[in-house]
């Protein structure tokens, strides 16, 4: 693995059948959300607060999402896109299937797309291999990602308190990734930490981003 391939690595996407049992849970807290992921409205604008060092960059203030839509290759795809990248994601899997950076430029792309395994659902786990194509500079690697759901619990961000699914995700690289979703809602993250260690190929990193606001257009 050469690192010069690794250098549009700065941000994998934050996603993504078995049921796992809440028996154990308290009553509140037993799974209400069917786990499977409802895409949100065209349009739909999510505000998070990012705060990010090392490797991820230095920043700490308020990143805009807007959802939409976009073709590439032929296909029509589901964008999210801010000021600082955009996300093309399969319609049906709600996997990413492609980055973009600020300019427009791809940064990397995804085969089969990087995706979590719906239904979410408190135990489960899974492994998922790709084929990782890098643009900037052009390359091939290998990615393996295991992905566990360690619970479904409540979590309080300034935009409020959801139900959400504690989904850990950790790359062949040794990024780990805990990321909170609410697949009903179509929020596929409401609150999010990501880890890099030094032995990382980019090197040590923390970012943390938190839900703010969301503004669903009308029907």
């Amino acid at each position: 693995m050469r690192t010069s391939h690794l250098t549009s690595l700065a941000s994998l996407p934050s996603l993504l059948v078995a049921i796992g049992c809440a028996a154990w849970m308290p009553a509140a807290l037993a799974q209400a959300d069917p786990g499977v992921f409802v895409s949100p409205p065209e349009g739909t604008v999510t505000v998070y607060h990012r705060k990010s060092e090392g490797s991820y960059g230095k920043y700490d203030g308020p990143v805009k999402w807007t959802h939409g839509q976009r073709e590439w290759n032929g296909r029509k795809l589901v964008s999210f896109s801010s000021d600082f990248a955009s996300q093309l994601m399969d319609p049906k899997t709600h996997g990413a299937v492609v980055q973009f950076n600020a300019a427009g430029q791809p940064t990397m792309s995804f085969s089969p797309e990087l995706k979590l395994e719906w239904p979410l659902a408190a135990g489960k786990a899974w492994t998922s291999t790709h084929q990782l194509t890098t643009y900037q500079p052009p390359g091939v690697l290998s990615l393996t990602m295991t992905f566990k759901v360690e619970v479904y619990e409540d979590v309080t961000v300034p935009a409020g308190t959801y139900k959400a699914f504690k989904v850990v995700q950790t790359s062949s690289f040794g990024e780990v990734d805990q990321n909170w979703v609410v697949p009903s809602l179509g929020l596929a993250t409401v609150k999010r930490i990501s880890d890099r260690p030094a032995s990382h190929p980019l090197g040590a990193g923390h970012i943390e981003g938190v839900l703010l606001s969301r503004t669903v257009p009308p029907r």
